[in-house]
């Protein structure tokens, strides 16, 4: 299942709109039904907002796909990547480091 699938189901369980969940990340309708259609990717801050939001865990998210996630740490400055061609399981070592 991809990302944009699970953001779909996790959504439609709570019953929010795509245009609420766009609020709450402070993006458009469209933008957010890209990420739902895969066309492109949130960010690991926006997945983590999605998360809270959704009542879901992150590891939800991140598990069982070798998604690519691109973060920006805002108060170091410094941009990251966590590539396609990493295990689900270093995925969520990583997520577990920032808790």
């Amino acid at each position: 299942m991809t990302l944009g699938e699970k953001l779909k189901k996790a959504r439609i369980n709570k019953n929010f709109t795509q245009e609420y969940l766009a609020e709450v990340l402070n993006v458009s309708q469209k933008t957010y039904s890209n990420f739902e259609n895969d066309k492109s990717k949130p960010d690991f801050f926006q997945v983590e907002h999605i998360a809270k939001a959704l009542e879901v865990s992150v590891l939800d998210f991140l598990s069982n796909d070798g998604l690519s996630f691109h973060y920006d740490n805002i108060h170091g400055g410094n941009n990251g990547f966590i590539y396609q061609t990493q295990l689900p399981e270093k995925l969520i070592e990583q997520y577990e480091k920032r808790l």
